[in-house]
């Protein structure tokens, strides 16, 4: 009888898959947003019947993307599928930092997998051809300007945006891993009021003011800095390695810099809007996001939270 309500349920959330596939698929704007709530079913499946039958769910997902899709439809269920099982995962233990750490691990290695698969057997590479792009649209606006202005003058001004495509192409992985994390949020954000409709017993998020990551990142970020200042060496694999680390550490600290201001500015009972407002003027005053980087390093190395909570 229980194993005839699972394969039952399991076809229901698989026909809920379907639709919304279809529906991201075809329908404009808001099928973007309908992509986000693909992992739902699969996690509704995990938290109630754990992770080895859900395996299987993807599975049938899988065959069934191709008979309704294509073959590329494998992809996106063997993504929202890894995604979902185990975003479902620590749903049910009651670890929601952990739901998106654990999804933005799974979107981002979706993504991976993804992406080397295009280039091998479709030989698409996104990443290049949008660059490629760029680099064609940048070269038209230098000849156009150029019409117009000294030539040095714009060469000099162009050569920025030169070297800011030449990083980019050194940053594709700390493009995946943004990508992984801002998917995870968002099915998150959406996959949570609807869980909760469900009546799913989930624990609530801890408020931003309260994340402390550990102490070790900091010490990482001051290691990689260190590195990126000694070894300059573009053409290589350290160099890639070492400049994606720096990017990837340097969000960390950043984050947990603008934890400290919310924090601060609870404890001195003050709007919710100061923090909100310094969070987004960091990101017009170039020297705010610079003080909020060392306020994280801060907090990172000293119990500064202990001493304004004791005060």
């Amino acid at each position: 009888m229980k194993k005839a309500h699972v394969l039952t349920e399991g076809a229901v959330l698989l026909a809920l898959y379907l639709v919304l596939m279809l529906f991201a698929r075809y329908v404009p704007i808001i099928g973007t947003i309908v992509l986000f709530v693909l992992p739902l079913p699969f996690i509704i499946f995990t938290l109630r019947h754990g992770i080895r039958p859900t395996f299987l769910l993807i599975f049938a997902g899988s065959i069934l993307s191709i008979l309704f899709g294509s073959i590329f439809s494998v992809i996106t269920a063997v993504t929202f599928g890894l995604s979902g099982v185990i975003m479902g995962y620590f749903y049910k233990r009651k670890q929601t930092l952990g739901v998106l750490v654990g999804g933005s691990l799974a979107y981002t290695f979706s993504i991976i997998v993804a992406y080397i698969g295009a280039k091998l057997f479709m030989n698409i590479d996104f990443i290049q051809d949008s660059i490629s792009l760029l680099e064609q649209s940048i070269q038209q606006s230098k000849n156009i300007m150029e019409s117009f202005t000294a030539e040095d003058q714009i060469s000099a001004q162009f050569a920025q945006l030169e070297e800011g495509l030449e990083l980019m192409v050194h940053l594709v992985p700390t493009l995946f891993v943004t990508i992984g994390m801002i998917s995870a949020v968002i099915t998150h954000l959406l996959a949570m009021p609807i869980l909760k409709r469900l009546r799913f017993d989930l624990a609530p998020l801890k408020p931003f003011r309260d994340w402390k990551l550990p102490q070790s990142i900091v010490w990482y970020y001051l290691i990689v800095s260190i590195l990126l200042m000694v070894y300059q060496d573009t053409g290589t694999f350290l160099f890639t390695a070492v400049i994606n680390l720096y990017f990837i550490l340097q969000f960390f600290v950043l984050m947990q810099g603008f934890s400290f201001t919310f924090y601060y500015s609870y404890i001195k009972g003050w709007s919710k809007a100061v923090p909100i407002s310094i969070l987004i003027g960091s990101f017009l005053i170039p020297i705010l996001l610079y003080l909020i980087r060392i306020l994280g390093i801060i907090d990172l190395g000293f119990p500064l939270r202990n001493k304004l909570s004791k005060k």
